[in-house]
């Protein structure tokens, strides 16, 4: 696959871009600013209206919400990976077409369009074999149970009653959710939904993450292979094909 880098970089992509706003997907207007303050987005990409509020972005996490990748489907190529573009941070506000609220999808796609106008985002795909942890189906019967609403997906996160390990609750959840939390948990290498479920779903895990344990372990201890299977899961370690986004290019934007 390295081979075709230019299979969705430059003008072809600025073409398909350019196809794709012409049907809709581009902000009605948008505004992007230097981030004024030290604060960092951390939270996942939500929509509630047809206004869009972006705020402390690093353009690693706009290409990264804009095409809905986990950290490490996610890679800056030489070019672009200049450190004064790579660490500035952004405020973005937009308006979509309509007064209604759009889907996710909708706005991702307007993201891109955003990016590649705006900062000039050029990339291309790969195909990479990684190591990584596969969460699957266990043998017994699942522990996750159907969302008891449709809000938004919560995860909360406290100390566990053993003073050891995290008790993540999970409310109204994905299992790729499940899998993005895990990633942070094991810290080594990322964790690839493989559970087959879709729809949402209410559930808890209680588990050791790896930064507390790093240096000791106790018997309190709760490694996460044994947290996944009380949820009748399974995680095993292997090595899988992941797309991978390499950005060739990208730039400070120009004026508003």
């Amino acid at each position: 696959m390295r081979g075709r880098r230019g299979l969705f970089g430059g003008a072809l992509l600025a073409s398909l871009l350019s196809a794709v706003a012409a049907h809709g997907q581009a902000f009605e207007v948008a505004s992007v600013r230097p981030h004024q303050g030290t604060g960092l987005r951390t939270s996942p990409l939500a929509v509630s209206g047809p206004l869009i509020r972006l705020q402390g972005y690093t353009l690693f996490g706009l290409v990264m919400d804009a095409y809905h990748l986990r950290d490490f489907q996610l890679e800056f190529g030489p070019v672009a990976r200049r450190t004064d573009v790579v660490e500035a941070m952004y405020d973005i506000s937009a308006k979509v077409p309509g007064d209604g609220i759009p889907k996710l999808d909708d706005v991702r796609a307007m993201l891109r369009t955003l990016l590649a106008e705006r900062f000039g985002l050029q990339v291309h795909r790969e195909m990479r074999e990684i190591p990584v942890y596969v969460l699957g189906t266990g043998k017994g019967p699942g522990k996750l149970v159907p969302a008891a609403s449709e809000d938004p997906c919560t995860v909360r996160t406290k100390l566990a009653g053993d003073g050891r390990n995290d008790e993540v609750q999970f409310t109204g959840c994905t299992t790729e959710r499940l899998a993005d939390t895990l990633t942070h948990l094991v810290g080594d290498r990322p964790v690839v939904d493989r559970i087959g479920l879709s729809g949402q779903y209410d559930f808890r895990l209680i588990t050791l993450p790896w930064y507390r344990g790093r240096n000791r372990s106790e018997p309190a201890d709760i490694d996460p292979v044994t947290a996944i299977a009380r949820l009748g899961l399974k995680m095993t370690t292997q090595k899988t094909p992941v797309e991978i986004l390499v950005v060739d290019r990208i730039e400070k934007p120009g004026e508003n």
